[in-house]
């Protein structure tokens, strides 16, 4: 049983989808690989989001974000306040992320 109750923001998801449309147009087995991952990951956070390291982008309050990667290529972004873990963007390390979009 999950120790932490992990909250999904809205735009994570719709960034998750638009990855996994991008990939399925390419691989399906890639797309399903993805959606496998996250959900890997959606079970670590909730047992243990703290084994994951600070988010280090200088466009972030300091101390505030974690990162977790997975599936080699994506990195999901999220905060842990008391038994919640809110998880706020799912990005592509492949690709330049200037500004985080929250």
């Amino acid at each position: 049983m999950a120790k932490y109750n992990v909250v999904v923001a809205e735009r994570a998801d719709k960034m998750l989808i638009r990855h996994a449309r991008f990939l399925a147009k390419a691989s399906k087995p890639a797309a399903l690989r993805l959606a496998d991952g996250f959900e890997a990951l959606l079970r670590e956070l909730g047992d243990n989001p703290y084994q994951f390291p600070a988010e280090t982008d200088a466009n972030l309050p300091k101390g505030l974000y974690r990162k977790a990667l997975f599936c080699k290529r994506y990195k999901a972004v999220f905060m842990v306040e008391d038994r919640n873990v809110y998880l706020d963007a799912v990005l592509d390390c492949r690709q330049e992320n200037r500004r985080l979009p929250f």
